[in-house]
């Protein structure tokens, strides 16, 4: 539904702050196409996403989705890869067996 108006980057402290920080709308794709059971790129997707410059770098402001006309919710996008994320690592290191 993103209309890549940007008005997310424009209203993101952290995007203004981070030079080499994702920002909210890749970040908020990246979700989408993480959560689409057809897509086959979720392990590298997610790597990049959740690395230094991802979602960890989001201070969960929310303006990116106060200002969306599209009502599209990346700061919202950006919790979930947050908490995608978090159960990747502990599955990873504490079950690794469950590992692929």
């Amino acid at each position: 539904m993103c209309i890549n108006c940007m008005l997310c980057y424009a209203a993101c402290p952290e995007y203004g702050l981070i030079p080499k920080y994702i920002g909210p709308a890749a970040i908020a794709l990246a979700h989408r196409y993480n959560e689409d059971s057809r897509d086959g790129g979720r392990e590298q997707r997610q790597q990049e996403i959740a690395a230094t410059e991802g979602v960890w770098d989001c201070s969960f402001v929310g303006a990116c989705s106060e200002v969306c006309p599209e009502h599209v919710d990346p700061a919202g996008a950006i919790q979930q890869v947050k908490i995608k994320s978090t159960v990747d690592w502990y599955t990873q290191h504490l079950m690794p067996w469950l590992k692929k």
